[in-house]
């Protein structure tokens, strides 16, 4: 292996060139603080309506799959994981692009997304709707994981207030 920074050999088809600079451009552009960890990986600080958030996006190379992670500042007890996966599921079925699971190691809920790229590559239009994406679904329920966790109310108490307040605002 070449350990040049110009990395399109690592690649086992040149179609296929590594996204992880486009998204690192993008949360430049956006102000966000990014890192990354190696020429596959980025991880970065979003802002989020309810805090801050941390993404992590990676592309696998093997596969041509760029798979974006956005954690959400929330821990889940064992106490209310049953309640917050019943929410997660009802969370799921109004989501368009992306799902929402539980992390297991960390106990945090996650927001994902994974864009297969094979023959194909990741353009700025795409890119901007997948972070779209993140932000909106992530604002729009965090409440909602809010409301199960510290507030003692139920998946469909919880998931009733998101969806009223998601359509309320102008």
């Amino acid at each position: 292996m070449s350990s040049s920074s110009n990395v399109d050999s690592s690649s086992s088809d040149s179609d296929n060139p590594n996204p992880i600079g486009l998204v690192e451009d993008y949360a430049i552009r956006q102000d966000w603080g990014a890192e990354r960890s190696n020429e596959f990986e980025l991880w970065a600080e979003i802002p989020g309506q309810w805090g801050g958030q941390r993404l992590w996006a990676v592309y696998h190379d093997d596969t041509c799959f760029l798979q974006i992670n956005c954690y959400l500042n929330l821990k889940i007890t064992s106490r209310h994981s049953q309640k917050a996966g019943q929410l997660i599921t009802m969370m799921n079925e109004r989501v368009w692009l992306g799902h929402f699971e539980i992390w297991s190691e960390e106990q945090i809920p996650v927001f994902r997304i994974v864009v297969p790229l094979r023959n194909t590559e990741l353009r700025e239009e795409q890119l901007e709707d997948i972070m779209s994406s993140i932000q909106e679904e992530t604002d729009r329920f965090f409440p909602a994981l809010q409301w199960v966790i510290w507030g003692g109310k139920t998946p469909e108490e919880a998931i009733a207030a998101a969806i009223i307040d998601t359509e309320g605002e102008a």
